[in-house]
């Protein structure tokens, strides 16, 4: 064997759901051997004793069109430990899907530090979906839509999504949705505005938990009849895991996400925050928390993302004028890992699975990403599990003004992250370019087939 680019020594490598002590040879990009005690030779020894080498993080739910733009938005996840972004690429009413499409590749390709993909954000999909087949052809292959916001004539009614669902099915795509029932929302909106409450309780007392279960039901029964995988995206409350597993029971082809917001934040943030704190959907309950954390534990929820959509506002804006979302992609990892790992609500397999491994597979990208096998993308996070750190705005990346998660303390933080066999990360500093990341193709036909098809082997296993 030729002389090895990097050598990651001593490690806990976690992947495909076991942990094991071995070291790691990379060489042209690719990772070579995963076995214990190698002694090639190798440009670069890393010491990984007594930190967790971990498969590098997918991060599938960005908003990149805000306050931080496709190199802005990369920059900042590469600082949380992911090494791919998948990104929504907007098209707005009056814009072409393939405009969009072909616009945000060559942002990113321009300007993005990570690899990264594309979904389809269909915001009036009447005249949009027909361009369905020519995104799937150009590697685009998962396609948003909202069932609420109709006030800002962004909802897709139920008849257009049927319409796009099948358009989707038969392009060999998958359907997304941002599940609330929005116009049952926006009446509740006018009528307790009208009686004068605060803004922050009628949001809290509107999006309700329930409302939102009722659309992801609705958006499950016509994607199944329309033949079309699903993937839902940041489930909020215990009602939604109810509907899901009830979907995975019967064999429908679903998939759930969540974010680290709904984990570990609750309303109270909204009455503390103001308009920070203002995302849709909204936070919810400690009982919300727990019921997502069992989800994901038990696998009726498959992915955690970010949802980083940073925007300019303050506290105290005018609540209802004020935008939804939050800086949340450099936080996400260290959150996750310090909630769920160290408050024991997931083994770290299971973690790397919901953050790696199911991203990868449900969007076609594995085993090239989201696992440390030999021939994978050599992209890897060295994780330190006894660093403490804290979060403060002043040290995030992203161009917002704030984060959820001031103050916050956490235990455990990437110290090194590598992307195709080039360290990108380390110790807090970036030693990669705009332009180093490659668009990814997505593949979700082949991908949530694969991904049933390994769930069903875990299945038959018991």
């Amino acid at each position: 064997m030729s002389q090895l680019d990097y050598l990651v020594k001593g490690g806990l490598v976690v992947d495909q759901g076991v942990i094991r002590r071995a070291d790691m040879a990379i060489a042209n990009g690719k990772i070579v051997t995963v076995a214990a005690d190698l002694a090639e030779a190798a440009k670069r020894t890393i010491d990984a004793r007594g930190k967790y080498v971990l498969p590098g993080i997918i991060d599938a739910h960005t908003h990149p069109v805000y306050l931080d733009d496709l190199q802005g938005t990369s920059e900042a996840a590469a600082h949380g430990g992911i090494t791919t972004v998948i990104h929504y690429a907007y098209a707005k009413p009056g814009t072409k899907l393939m405009e969009a499409i072909n616009q945000f590749r060559q942002d990113g390709e321009s300007g993005s530090v990570l690899d990264f993909a594309l979904h389809g954000g269909l915001f009036d999909p009447k005249h949009q979906a027909e361009e369905i087949p020519m995104a799937v052809a150009a590697g685009v292959t998962s396609f948003k839509m909202f069932m609420t916001y109709a006030k800002l004539k962004w909802m897709t009614d139920d008849y257009q999504l049927m319409r796009t669902f099948d358009i989707i099915s038969q392009a060999g795509g998958m359907g997304m949705v941002h599940a609330e029932n929005g116009l049952a929302t926006d009446y509740l909106q006018d009528k307790y505005l009208q009686l004068g409450r605060d803004p922050k309780e009628v949001f809290v007392a509107t999006r309700l938990a329930v409302l939102e279960a009722e659309a992801v039901n609705r958006a499950i029964a016509i994607a199944q009849v329309a033949g079309c995988p699903l993937y839902i995206v940041h489930l909020t409350a215990s009602e939604d895991v109810e509907v899901v597993a009830r979907a995975r029971e019967k064999g429908y082809r679903v998939f759930a996400e969540t974010c680290p917001q709904y984990l570990t934040l609750t309303s109270e943030e909204i009455f503390g925050q103001g308009a920070l704190a203002k995302i849709g959907p909204p936070l919810r309950g400690k009982q919300d928390n727990q019921a997502l954390w069992k989800a994901l534990a038990g696998g009726v929820i498959d992915t955690i993302a970010s949802d980083h959509a940073p925007k300019q506002k303050t506290k105290g804006d005018d609540f209802f004028a004020a935008a939804y979302g939050s800086p949340s992609t450099e936080t996400m990892f260290p959150v996750v890992y310090d909630a769920g790992i160290n408050g024991g609500e997931l083994s770290l397999p299971r973690l790397v699975q919901v953050m790696c491994e199911n991203p990868a597979r449900i969007f076609g990208l594995y085993p090239q990403k989201g696992t440390l096998q030999v021939g994978s993308d050599a992209d890897i996070v060295i994780v330190d599990p006894a660093l403490t750190h804290t979060i403060e705005q002043k040290t995030q990346h992203s161009h917002a003004s704030y984060t959820l998660y001031e103050g916050r303390t956490c235990l455990g933080r990437p110290i090194l992250s590598m992307q195709r066999g080039e360290v990108i990360l380390e110790k807090g500093t970036l030693h990669t370019s705009p332009g180093h990341g490659k668009f990814l193709r997505t593949d979700t036909k082949d991908g949530t087939r694969g991904f049933f098809a390994k769930k069903k082997q875990e299945q038959d296993k018991y």
